[in-house]
């Protein structure tokens, strides 16, 4: 989901309800640092406090998958080879053993979940604790996790069933269709199913009403859309940029035009169908699977969290067993039909596994509802799915008749999960081309002075005051002395890449890629083979986080100076029984020091309660009574009403030359540092709050 997914359900606290995938520990290395959203859930010592920053994607954001590198990307026909990880069992369940428990062990995980489907062979098994404390063994058919984004695969399999039955079209009009929502007209263009399918409808992100913090909270599905709609921030088809809220509508449609709740539809139409029996969309789990629903767990695999709601379910509140996952992984490797009952036609199945959107030919896509996961030469699709505690993902290699899901139900899953990944192929597609394969640099890009700069994520709240969520996704690039091209993520580690074609690179001793948009011979656009349902637009020099952070330094240094310089320097003066500057000046230049003093307190109150409230309890920010962030901006509102009086005094100060130089350059600075900061508050919508 993604309390984070969105490559699962997320929202811009966990990782944004998951929503793409990044490969290998290079997925890792980008949820630390281009989603320091999932950083923050990862590093909280408190699990209790679902960290906003990381929650943008549990449900939605995180997209968690096998690294990718398709055929088209290496220039060689799709590998042919057989990949049956179930045809010698024994050996495989030694496989997964080891890996699972290395995975306990070393990422601190109080245990996961684990579904292989081979065929016409199944295999399952749990491994460590459900319950630590009670020392709960988890077991795949019974204990239920929390899947997060993977929740998506249902809304859209439900989707495609309404399509089958006539009451939805592919390129259906979301906007006619729906009748409980409305959606704005920004753009002449109509959103189409197609459009939410493959997450690019126009909607920036949002995190209110994505996540909830109780069940008192939450509300009826439509009511939900309605309050908490998003803004259309570009036109749909353009770009994608993983959106819970329209995989959320999707889920409204499906239930408008079945005449009942989607939870209902899912059930009889998916769950009933597959047998499966032990999974729910309901929060919390109803009566009969809270005893087996596993808790959750934070950083250090012991200390419990509690559960995790999500405010549109159909973006990632789904609970289920692997042996149940194992009947749906089953019906999409099998034309859509299991030996319990057929879930759609082979042709759907078809349609939802078809490549219907992409930012780059090289890179990976994105079908009906699943994202491509290609890795070297074999086809994947699949969906991952965070929220802040548990870490999932379901990925088919659809061309071998194999699919797999994993779930953790710990924090460090979120690091495990790519580890795994990595292992599973190394181990069963091992004939693909190796690593070592990537070409040496032979010299600097053919368009080096064009492609370095500053890239960001198109995936933030563009139009409310949780636009500050974007700023740490940003992604600074260069080029090294040897030619490379090299990423470096605000706060994370630098990748290097060489450019393998014009505007395509291939990552170093690594199997992701990196892909440049040229428009009328500007570059305006990044994009990753590993998060297809995002992309990275290129920012103006002062939209750049090292300006804005240089401004935000030099003006709160400037406040400080002021705030404590002055009061001091009247204390001084006082004790030495010296005359002060402004004494005998008249008003209103008489009281400009308090003016400027008031305004330097109002910024400085208002960045150290920021920074409290964000490094101590973020989802009530965010998540929580709207009215706390309103109070909360009333500070640096006061601090821009008195940089204009602080301006009006400057200009008059040096207009009746009063006061002495230092006197006047020292005022002077005070009105620059409030000028600057409210631009830069400005810019990230937090000079007054912004629903």
């Amino acid at each position: 989901m993604t309390i984070a997914d969105s490559h699962g359900t997320g929202v811009i606290i966990t990782s944004y309800l998951s929503g793409g995938q990044t490969d290998g520990r290079e997925r890792y290395r980008a949820s630390r640092s281009l989603c320091p959203q999932v950083a923050e859930s990862v590093s909280r010592p408190d699990p209790t406090r679902r960290s906003v920053l990381a929650g943008i994607g549990a449900a939605g954001a995180t997209v968690a998958a096998p690294t990718t590198v398709s055929a088209a990307q290496t220039g060689t026909e799709p590998i042919q080879q057989q990949v049956n990880p179930l045809a010698d069992l024994d050996a495989f369940e030694a496989f997964l053993d080891g890996v699972m428990e290395a995975h306990l062990e070393s990422h601190d995980i109080a245990g996961a979940t684990v579904a292989v489907v081979d065929g016409d062979d199944e295999f399952a098994k749990g491994y460590g604790y459900a319950d630590v404390e009670a020392e709960t063994p988890v077991d795949a058919e019974e204990t239920l996790f929390r899947i997060g984004s993977v929740s998506k695969l249902f809304t859209w399999t439900a989707a495609m069933q309404a399509v089958e039955r006539g009451d939805l079209a592919i390129d259906e009009d979301v906007d006619a269709a729906l009748e409980a929502v409305d959606l704005p007209e920004t753009y002449d263009e109509p959103i189409r199913l197609d459009h939410l399918a493959t997450h690019t409808p126009g909607f920036e992100e949002r995190v209110r009403g994505t996540f909830v913090r109780s069940e008192s909270e939450l509300r009826p599905l439509a009511e939900m859309l309605r309050t908490e709609q998003p803004s259309r921030v570009r036109p749909p088809g353009e770009f994608a940029a993983y959106s819970n809220y329209g995989s959320a509508l999707a889920g409204q449609l499906v239930a408008e035009t079945a005449g009942a709740s989607f939870e209902t539809v899912v059930e009889e139409d998916i769950f009933e169908p597959l047998s499966m029996d032990r999974s729910t969309f309901d929060q919390p789990a109803p009566d009969e699977f809270a005893a087996d629903l596993s808790k959750g767990y934070g950083t250090d695999g012991r200390t419990e969290g509690e559960f995790e709601y999500v405010g549109i379910p159909p973006a990632g509140a789904m609970s289920a067993t692997a042996t149940d996952m194992a009947s749906f992984v089953r019906a999409f490797l099998q034309d859509g039909a299991t030996d319990d009952g057929r879930l759609l036609e082979a042709e759907s199945v078809g349609e939802m596994h078809r490549r219907r959107f992409g930012h780059d030919e090289r890179l990976n896509g994105i079908a009906f509802g699943f994202y491509e996961m290609s890795r070297n030469g074999v086809r994947v699709v699949g969906h991952g799915g965070d929220t802040e505690l548990f870490h999932s993902l379901l990925f088919l290699l659809p061309e071998h008749d194999v699919g797999v899901f994993i779930s953790y139900n710990s924090v460090g899953g979120l690091e495990a999960r790519p580890e795994f990944v990595d292992a599973f192929f190394e181990q069963y597609v091992a004939d693909a081309p190796s690593e070592s394969e990537t070409p040496e640099s032979d010299g600097p890009p053919e368009r080096a002075d064009a492609i370095t700069g500053t890239y960001r994520s198109n995936r933030l709240p563009y139009t409310t005051s949780e636009k500050f969520l974007g700023f740490a996704s940003a992604i600074s690039v260069s080029v090294d002395d040897e030619g490379r091209l090299v990423t470096h993520p605000l706060g994370g580690e630098t990748t290097q890449w060489v450019e393998v074609e014009p505007l395509l690179f291939a990552e170093v001793d690594g199997t992701n890629r990196l892909a440049f948009r040229e428009d009328d011979g500007e570059i305006t656009h990044l994009f990753l083979d590993s998060t297809p349902v995002t992309a990275f637009e290129r920012l103006s020099r002062r939209e750049t986080p090292t300006v804005h952070l240089t401004v935000l330094a030099i003006s709160l240094l400037v406040f400080l100076a002021t705030a404590v310089g002055w009061p001091l320097a009247a204390g001084w003066r006082r004790y030495r029984g010296r005359a002060g500057p402004l004494e005998g000046i008249e008003p209103p230049l008489r009281y400009a020091r308090w003016v400027a003093g008031a305004t330097s307190g109002a910024f400085l109150a208002f960045a150290v309660a920021f920074g409290a409230v964000l490094a101590t309890d973020p989802t009530g920010l965010l998540l929580g009574d709207p009215l706390q962030f309103r109070l909360l901006l009333v500070l640096p509102l006061l601090g821009a009403v008195g940089t204009v009086l602080t301006v009006g005094l400057a200009a008059l100060a040096w207009y009746e030359r009063q006061w002495g130089l230092p006197a006047r350059l020292h005022y002077t600075a005070v009105a620059t540092a409030g000028v600057a900061i409210c631009w830069v508050l400005v810019y990230w919508n937090l000079l007054w709050y912004q629903p």
